[in-house]
């Protein structure tokens, strides 16, 4: 095989726009929230990064001299660089007269396939799930299609007005796709509120609640009466701009009887929650308001697990136009006001049946599929007793998804009966679908009502239902919840409609007249449905490990998505994936937090060996010369591991590495602010051999060239530890084998960690003049730690990594140095070990800051003088100027030691009469034995 590397170079390999997409992810442009709002998925490039990407590895560079494309580049990236991505887009040439083809095979939601079809690329995207390529066809395909030949809507228009102004007030007549769309959600929402009205009556004036707070009761262990398990009394916080008091709600009861009743009340709560910690300890317990009885977390689980759970309505939440005066002007604001049920509002509540309904595409109306053993991290209502994905809602609301399910099917139908043909009815209702799963996000157990401000009344007060991805991809479980009704107001049809229409307005409004729509199909990265030498470039961002459990999340939406498209979109949801009725899971590349079910072969061997297989197939349909660019972030380095080790396994290396800020603008990826866009060829033949110190002396230069970049872009400390393994991979790519002296290779762990090592090395730190390498190692690990990650919990990855690539051994870090917690490691300063001659000097100032409380000078100057360090030792005083300058001021350590140093001249006196004690105390009291 000849070398396939072209002549002419990607402009990846040369240049990315690192500094533009900092800034553009920080913009809501650039960081994707428009595309973002229309369908709900975990995880997904910004938008900013992902066109980056496209351009850079479709367009060729010829060294320094193409400044004018690189300008190009940057600005496509912000606002009204629409001009410039069609400029960009002709400058990317024609293979055999057609338009370059472009794979992503872990698509996603399909940003990159977006940024790929916007330019005219003939844009492919795969996914394992079959979610997620709904996502990327209402995206990336068919927002691109012109459906200008399809016939009317058979939908009136007689809700429209009030959404239609908001979104096209002036300019070209909006998109045929939207006016559609408007109708279609409009004739769902009429046929819902028509056949769910008798379970959510309607107040006087024929308007319905916004929504109801409801509660799960279990009976007490000791009265044996049954009480609603409420975490928070709070219903709307007080503003004094506005002189609203605000509203709270108190559990009224009725010992005689044995019943309770919520009472709204004006002002702050004045009695504690039923749902609360004990006094001074954390975890939360069950307190009967009748009998005041404490009931743990636990048995209140064992109560989910025996049946004993019973779902109770609590309140009603209206919206109410409100006359207020602020700076002396009279306005009128929309304020939530709760009040209490009416015995009718109760009784239609707990009278919904969803077992009686028809069912729905073949399936049961409400999804009894079980929710899968061993998924308790990512739904946490499996760990209360929940077995189905039913029972995630209570019945009610319940009822509604699956009559919102049928009133889909029943307008798809009318479409297809009106002449519109079969994949425009299918894009309508897929858009339909995807509004009915971002009403999911707010209309669970695991959903809150959230009233902003504060109790004191200094901010505004506004309630909204609480998102149920608040933590990117876990679906929590909460004893109190919030249920928005057919009415007006968060999380509600009508106010989803906006909120999916708007930013797809904005969407097609942008697209530019290069762009194309892109394909998408459901499979596996690691079988792909391409012939060998078919793909100009693959743009891809893989599965972040262990992050997010794509597959096993998304299936709340795959269950209600199957009842409103098993027909329709049968491709995706036609028939199950897995024996229980789920999606497959057998060709998903993660590693399962906590292991999964018992046999889950999701396990991070199946992520090494497996990404290794994907990155291969990748290889085989590349033509040669064509490039593969990885987008990747991570704070665990043994995903990093895993991922470059399946690179280089499959033939690739990496030829360039662009770390960028792409997440600090809440883009929804935890606990990395910083991911790497990782340009790829297939290796070259000709490659050389080298020995390891030659390639870590190379791995050394190219590092400490890169800080210099990453100190003028701004990357923290911690994140350029991350960006090291780029540069790293780099030069061992360079060589086909690299072997120590006695014949060995060493492993990518150990080139990884000469990269990080470079990182510390090139901003040769100094602690008060001292250099850092001056210092003994226990204490030049302390403060490389702080700097790199202050007082923050650390995964134990990056725990013992760090310790590797420091030359440390974890077990002797831990507990005096590092503490260890289930999160990850911590930087402890504890009190340390008795103090000695052999004592680190972190060990001595964490001394000095535990004993100064105790004795002031005399117990500050007895720790130097144990230390036998001199007492004005500059390393000892170098640490706690260390400790001082990076903890809070407010941090009992940092006030210790802070005392220390305005002392210091009177400690280092009692430290030289402490060390001259012992002989003193002999010469005066023991004279017979001089």
């Amino acid at each position: 095989m000849t070398d396939p590397t072209p002549t002419t170079s990607a402009l990846i390999d040369r240049w990315f726009p690192v500094a533009a997409v900092d800034e553009a992810c920080g913009t809501p442009a650039g960081s994707g929230q428009n595309e973002k709002a229309i369908f709900t998925w975990f995880a997904s490039r910004p938008i900013a990064q992902a066109r980056a990407a496209v351009l850079c590895s479709l367009l060729a560079s010829d060294g320094e001299e193409d400044s004018e494309l690189r300008s190009l580049v940057e600005r496509a990236l912000g606002p009204g660089g629409a001009g410039d991505l069609e400029r960009l887009a002709s400058l990317i040439p024609l293979v055999g007269g057609k338009p370059q083809v472009v794979l992503d095979c872990f698509s996603g939601r399909g940003i990159i396939p977006l940024e790929a079809a916007r330019i005219g690329l003939r844009a492919v995207g795969i996914d394992n799930s079959p979610v997620a390529v709904l996502a990327s066809r209402l995206l990336a395909d068919w927002s691109l299609r012109d459906w200008s030949d399809e016939p009317e809507s058979p939908f009136e228009a007689e809700w429209l007005a009030r959404t239609k102004a908001s979104l096209f007030d002036d300019g070209p007549a909006e998109p045929k796709l939207l006016d559609d769309l408007r109708r279609f959600f409009a004739e769902v929402d009429r046929e819902v509120v028509a056949s769910v009205a008798h379970l959510f009556p309607a107040n006087g004036d024929g308007s319905r609640p916004w929504g109801y707070l409801w509660a799960t009761t279990i009976p007490c262990d000791n009265c044996r009466r049954r009480f609603p398990l409420v975490g928070s009394l709070a219903l709307r916080h007080p503003y004094r701009l506005t002189a609203d008091p605000g509203q709270s709600f108190e559990i009224q009861t009725d010992s005689e009887s044995g019943t309770w009743k919520a009472i709204v009340v004006d002002g702050l709560p004045q009695s504690a929650a039923s749902m609360r910690a004990p006094e001074g300890k954390r975890g939360k317990s069950g307190w009967c308001p009748f009998c005041g009885h404490q009931h743990p977390l636990d048995a209140i689980k064992a109560k989910g697990f025996a049946g004993q759970y019973e779902d109770a309505p609590l309140l009603a939440g209206e919206l109410a136009d409100t006359e207020v005066t602020t700076k002396n002007r009279p306005r009128t604001v929309e304020r939530k006001v709760f009040r209490e049920l009416r015995a009718e509002e109760v009784a239609a509540a707990l009278g919904a049946n969803s077992s009686a309904l028809a069912p729905l595409g073949g399936l049961s109306a409400v999804p009894d599929e079980a929710i899968g053993v061993g998924n308790n991290n990512e739904v946490q209502g499996y760990a209360y007793g929940c077995r189905s994905w039913a029972d995630l809602m209570n019945d009610r609301q319940a009822v509604l998804f699956a009559e919102t399910a049928r009133a889909i099917r029943t307008c798809h139908a009318r479409l297809v009966a009106s002449g519109a043909s079969a994949d425009y009815a299918g894009a309508l209702a897929g858009f339909a679908a995807s509004n009915m799963v971002r009403r999911l996000r707010y209309s669970t157990r695991g959903a809150r009502l959230q009233s902003r401000g504060k109790p004191t009344g200094e901010q505004q007060n506004r309630n909204y239902v609480g998102d149920l991805f608040a933590n990117e991809s876990i679906i929590p479980y909460n004893f109190d919840w919030f249920e928005t009704g057919p009415g007006v107001g968060p999380g509600t049809w009508s106010s989803l409609t906006v909120t999916t229409l708007r930013p797809l307005g904005a969407h097609l409004a942008a697209l530019p007249g290069s762009a194309r729509p892109g394909q998408f199909r459901q499979g596996t990265a690691r079988a792909l449905p391409y012939r060998d030498g078919t793909v100009d470039s693959v743009v891809t961002d893989p599965p972040y490990y262990s992050m997010i459990a794509y597959s096993d999340v998304s299936d709340l939406f795959y269950v209600w998505l199957r009842r409103c498209l098993s027909d329709i979109v049968p491709d995706l949801f036609g028939s199950p994936g897995d024996g229980l009725g789920l999606q497959g899971k057998a060709e998903e590349i993660i590693v399962k937090r906590g292991g999964g079910a018992v046999g889950d072969h999701r396990t991070v061997d199946w992520y090494e060996s497996e990404m290794g297989t994907a990155f291969a197939e990748m290889r085989r349909v590349l033509k040669p010369g064509g490039t593969l660019s990885v987008v990747f972030g991570h704070s665990d380095p043994d995903a990093w591991r895993r991922l470059l080790g399946g690179l280089r396994h499959a033939g690739f290396v990496v030829t360039s590495a662009w770390p960028a800020r792409t997440e600090s603008a809440n883009t929804g990826v935890a606990s990395i602010k910083v991911t790497v866009t990782i340009g790829c060829r297939v290796a070259p033949e000709n490659r050389t051999s080298a020995t390891a110190a030659h390639v870590e002396r190379e791995i050394a230069e190219l590092v400490h060239k890169r800080v210099k970049r990453w100190d003028v872009w701004n990357l923290a400390l911690s994140d350029q530890l991350m960006a090291s393994y780029g540069p790293a991979m780099q030069v061992v790519g360079r060589y086909r084998s690299i072997q120590r002296p006695d014949g060995t290779e060493p492993d990518l762990d150990h080139f990884l960690a000469i990269g990080r090592r470079a990182v510390a090395d090139a901003h040769t730190f100094k602690i008060d003049e001292l250099p850092l390498d001056t210092f003994d190692p226990k204490t030049r690990f302390a403060i490389f730690w702080m700097r790199t990650f202050g007082r923050t919990t650390v995964n134990k990855g990056e725990g013992v990594f760090h310790a590797q690539s420091s030359q440390m051994k974890i077990e002797s870090l831990r507990p005096d140095i590092l503490e260890e917690t289930k999160a990850g490691f911590t930087l402890t300063l504890a009190e340390p070990p008795a103090i000695g001659d052999e004592s680190p000097a972190i060990y001595i100032a964490r001394a000095l800051a535990a004993e100064w409380p105790r004795g002031a000078t005399d117990a500050a100057g007895q720790v130097l003088a144990d230390s036998g360090r001199t007492p004005d030792d500059p390393h000892v005083w170098a640490t706690v100027a260390e400790l001082v300058r990076q903890l809070p001021e407010s941090d009992k350590v940092a006030v210790a030691l802070t005392a220390c140093q305005r002392n210091r001249s009177s400690i280092e006196t009692a430290a030289r009469h402490a060390a001259r004690s012992p002989h003193e105390q002999l010469t005066i009291d023991s004279p017979g034995e001089l």
